[in-house]
């Protein structure tokens, strides 16, 4: 029986943490198991996830009435499908206002959605805490805590549910990976010509870092409905 449909909020309360690369990862690891998701990038006018996904991104200006409205009124009137929502951590305060106002919990349950939030914890420990508050506001099925182990977390160790792992991409790699016409995707599915044979071993680590994290959130948010209807 196929995973019901989730809406996969990516945020962070800090910028240059490696959010929108987590994105992209997600994006790509829902293509590989066919799952068809549509994107929401809040990073207008930049658009950076949308440079990776053109045809399945909307950009949307959380500064305008008319971007919030588009974007609830598209993910709440086309459900059966994954969502995922790229929020800059410079329009997180505007998402959550605009979120409470569409009352995204509810409506989202009542057509059948998920809700997952995955936080980049930075180092600071005020991020920690706006990951609590954020959980309390948005209600989601479950909070996903991620680690960049580049830049730090406040996350303490042994904190229980799936926590994503997300190491520091540099150099000549983070180059090539960041042309937008690189697709991660292809280079999981073994296509890996443009990547030199050296920096390979290294980009495989951080994807299957990555991956194996996202793969332990549909299993737990699974058992967590059994255990909410058993009670």
């Amino acid at each position: 029986m196929p995973a019901p449909p989730t809406i996969y909020i990516v945020c962070s309360d800090r910028g240059r943490n490696g959010k929108t690369l987590l994105a992209r990862i997600l994006v790509d690891h829902l293509l590989i198991a066919e799952r068809d998701p549509f994107c929401f990038d809040l990073s207008a006018p930049e658009g950076a996830l949308r440079a990776y996904f053109p045809g399945r991104t909307a950009l949307i200006d959380m500064h305008e009435a008319k971007g919030r409205e588009k974007l609830f009124d598209i993910l709440l009137s086309r459900a059966g499908r994954d969502y995922v929502i790229d929020v800059p951590s410079a329009q997180l305060a505007r998402f959550l206002e605009a979120a409470g106002e569409a009352r995204l919990h509810e409506e989202a349950a009542a057509r059948g959605f998920r809700l997952c939030v995955l936080f980049v914890v930075d180092r600071d420990p005020a991020s920690l805490k706006t990951a609590v508050a954020l959980e309390e506001m948005l209600q989601p099925d479950m909070l996903v805590p991620v680690v960049n182990r580049f830049v730090g977390t406040s996350l303490p160790e042994g904190v229980p549910g799936p926590v994503v792992m997300l190491d520091k991409i540099e150099g000549e790699l983070r180059v090539i990976i960041s042309h937008r016409r690189f697709s991660l995707r292809s280079f999981l599915l073994g296509d890996e010509q443009e990547v030199p044979a050296r920096l390979r071993p290294q980009l495989k680590n951080v994807l299957h870092g990555v991956i194996d994290g996202l793969r332990n959130i549909e299993p737990a948010m699974s058992l967590q409905s059994l255990h909410g209807a058993d009670l």
